[in-house]
């Protein structure tokens, strides 16, 4: 069997899933609307995206799971967390490796990213307040 990978970003206003299969193609992908819950969110976000993959059955089912976002610490099964810092990071990266710079207006933060030349983050600045100053 293919082995698959999940990606989990808990905001405070959505929450995105991705599953990677091992080629590094997206086999799913979700957003929906986070709830009270953080863990909830998650499980929700991660149940959907795993119903997409035919190969798929359960949560239990992924090789790696990685939770970031405001709920990083509530996604259930998670291997590792990191920051949505470092993913935007490194994500843009990956994809394209000449952009230098994010802005990344949440629900609850604005932040200023600047990517070095390998996708680790060089600096980064956010507000102090919350959705009222994005």
């Amino acid at each position: 069997m293919k082995r698959y990978f999940a990606g989990c970003d808990v905001g405070s206003t959505y929450t995105k899933t991705v599953i990677l299969d091992e080629d590094g193609k997206i086999a799913a992908s979700t957003t929906i609307r986070s709830k009270i819950n953080s863990e909830q969110s998650a499980l929700a976000g991660l149940q959907e995206a795993v119903s997409q993959v035919s190969d798929l059955k359960t949560i239990d089912d992924l090789s790696y799971i990685i939770g970031t976002g405001y709920g990083r610490n509530k996604v259930p099964q998670a291997d590792e967390n990191i920051s949505e810092i470092s993913c935007h990071a490194m994500g843009v990266h990956v994809t394209n490796p000449e952009v230098k710079a994010i802005i990344d207006i949440g629900g609850q933060d604005v932040k200023g990213i600047a990517i070095d030349k390998d996708g680790t983050v060089k600096n980064f600045a956010m507000n102090d307040k919350c959705a009222a100053g994005t």
